[in-house]
């Protein structure tokens, strides 16, 4: 049995590149990945806390202090990684005329008075960072992501149905695809469980659901609600109401955005169309599609007879549900009064995930999920006794890191650093699986997740599972020999998805991290049902002039899907000027003129960007480059 022994991450290098910065964004971002970069300021508040006159809205010294308290949950709870922090808290806009604004948007920012009294606080978090003269890092752009914590949100977590609304009354929809019977579209599915989201133990007993990209702002975001006994104080409105209130907005959407006389009057007479076709469903249930929200004159001067109207879901052939619907809401009028008391009516905790490829996003989507105390909150509001003379404590400190479990080395592991003529090797036996392969650097994929190692059934030993990941060896000396020969195993599983991504070996001189000013890839990808694969060689080698640039490509024998485990072994020879390809010892390309004969590589990594199907999953393992 493997020996298993704990080393502290604080004794692991912190980064495994230099920092990269680019004129007018900043950082890149996998340059600073690692950096547990901070907070402009961390914030205490001893002072008792004071109440706020804002427009005709009076926001009271204990809303002010929840407010004030939000942000310091907030930063005891994560502590950003990749990026900095920046938070503070607000209340309601108030509703103001605008002189840059059209007269329309002016309409529309009117009914904002007729939200619930709101109160929250923000964590704003940079990503694109540059360094100030003392040497901190300060924002060099304004992109960043968002962690909110709000009493009685609204604004921002639906969509308003701005043609019925008005400055007594909010329509709007909640966009949660979990509420509906059919779900979210394949495309979200995944992202809307992102490390578990969904279910995980924490949120499960409240509201949660992630809201797809350009529904709502241009990011996506997950979103949690409490209130008490989990029931949100909206009411549905019925098909009736609506028509009721979109008469009574006509003339004001005509003082406003004004039509011609015959347009005014063809859009009145669809109106009483429509009121006449849905007098049977007069109390039902009022459902829009999230596009058909902005609604305006024009909508009824083109809901002429045969044409489809706002109620109606059938695509062009006549299909009747097809698209997503939401009902019409609205704040029960109790309980928007009650919003301006001291006591919450729903609180929501959202964040935003505009770059769920990134790692500064992950770390935060992480911290929220582990660290944050989901449930001294909903007692805190919902439930004080359970709390009583309790502070907030996080569920985890956001300062420990995780240990990496290191395993003993394999005998091989162990001949091999032995050999006086082997440059590298890695067969991966001392990162215990599950985990990152110690010693390579890693990016997320579109999945969220990380390569990591595994033993997979059918194989022996330890394999990183690459579906859609990039690593690289972090830990290589460098640069590698004049004239070596790089091997390495390589596996697919049985009905590895035909024509899926190929898996390339990335063999490159950088000038700096991510820069190759030459490079060979191997892409590998296997056949069908015993077919053989392909391999595609892509070389670029232009200084001097002479050598091997382009792509060809070529069977790759034996390598399909076919087995339960298809495994082949790659080897890539470079010896003057000649690169030779072998698959299984054969040889499968020859370039007597590819490569100057001085070259030296830096670096070496293995991507498989955009797989991931569960099947499309390649093996590595077994890299060795051999001084020649």
């Amino acid at each position: 049995m493997k020996k298993i022994m704990l080393l502290a991450l604080m004794a692991v290098t912190i980064t495994a590149q230099a920092q990269v910065y680019v004129d007018r964004v900043g950082f890149t971002l996998e340059s600073i990945a690692d950096i547990d970069i901070g907070w402009m300021k961390i914030y205490k508040h001893p002072a008792p806390p004071e109440g706020k006159q804002a427009g005709n809205r009076k926001y009271s010294a204990k809303q002010i202090g929840y407010s004030q308290q939000f942000v310091e949950w907030m930063q005891q709870s994560y502590l950003p990684k990749g990026c900095l922090g920046d938070a503070g808290y607000y209340q309601n806009a108030i509703p103001k005329v605008s002189g840059s604004n059209s007269r329309l948007g002016n309409e529309i920012n009117t009914h904002l008075a007729a939200l619930p009294q709101l109160y929250g606080a923000f964590s704003r978090m940079y990503m694109y960072l540059k360094k100030d003269p003392n040497g901190n890092y300060t924002p060099q752009v304004n992109l960043a992501e968002f962690w909110n914590i709000e009493a009685n949100q609204l604004q921002y977590i639906s969509l308003p149905v701005s043609f019925i609304s008005s400055t007594e009354e909010y329509y709007f929809l909640l966009p949660d695809y979990k509420s509906i019977g059919k779900g979210y579209q394949t495309d979200d599915k995944e992202a809307g469980n992102l490390k578990n989201f969904d279910q995980n133990k924490s949120i499960v007993p409240y509201k949660h659901y992630y809201v797809p990209p350009k529904t709502i702002n241009d990011n996506a975001y997950y979103t949690v609600i409490m209130t008490k006994n989990n029931e949100l104080p909206f009411e549905k409105i019925t098909i009736g109401e609506f028509f009721t209130q979109a008469e009574k907005q006509f003339p004001v959407w005509q003082e406003i955005t004004a039509l011609s006389a015959d347009n005014y009057a063809t859009a009145k007479k669809n109106l009483d169309r429509l009121k006449e076709k849905y007098k049977n469903k007069w109390n039902d249930i009022a459902e829009l599609t999230p596009r058909n929200t902005e609604i305006n004159l024009w909508t009824f001067v083109n809901a002429k007879e045969g044409y489809q109207d706002i109620f109606d879901n059938q695509d062009i052939n006549g299909k009747q549900g097809v698209y997503y619907t939401f009902p019409i809401l609205k704040v029960n009028k109790s309980a928007r009064e009650l919003c301006k008391t001291d006591q919450p009516q729903w609180i929501v905790i959202r964040w935003t995930m505009g770059m769920p490829n990134a790692a500064y996003n992950l770390h935060l989507h992480e911290s929220i999920l582990n660290n944050f105390n989901f449930e001294y909150v909903y007692n805190y509001f919902f439930n004080p006794e359970k709390v009583k003379g309790q502070i907030y404590k996080p569920l985890r400190s956001p300062t420990i890191r995780e240990a990496v479990a290191v395993t003993e080395a394999s005998e091989t592991s162990k001949k091999m650093a032995a050999a006086a003529n082997v440059f590298f090797f890695d067969d991966f036996s001392t990162t215990a699986p599950g985990n990152k392969p110690i010693g390579w650097q890693t990016r997320l994929a579109n999945t969220g997740t990380t390569a990591l190692v595994t033993q997979p059934d059918g194989l022996d030993g330890n394999w990183v599972a690459l579906r859609g990941h990039f690593i690289s060896a972090a830990s290589i000396k460098k640069p590698l020999p004049q004239d070596f020969t790089l091997t390495y195993d390589l596996a697919v599983p049985q009905n590895f998805t035909w024509g899926a991504k190929g898996l390339t070996l990335f063999l490159s001189k950088e000038t700096s991290p991510g820069n190759a000013e030459s490079y060979i890839n191997i892409k590998l990808r296997p056949g069908s049902g015993g077919a053989d694969g392909q391999v595609t060689v892509e070389t670029k080698f232009t200084s001097p002039p002479g050598y091997l640039t382009g792509s060809t490509w070529y069977d790759a024998k034996g390598f399909s899907n076919n087995k339960k485990m298809n495994r082949i072994n790659v080897t890539l020879k470079k010896s003057a000027e000649k690169l030779q390809v072998f698959i299984d010892k054969i040889k499968v390309a020859e370039f007597e003129k590819a490569i100057p004969a001085a070259h030296l590589f830096n670096s070496l990594s293995f991507d498989c960007n955009g797989n991931s199907a569960e099947t499309d999953t390649y093996f590595i393992s077994n890299i060795k480059i051999i001084k020649d």
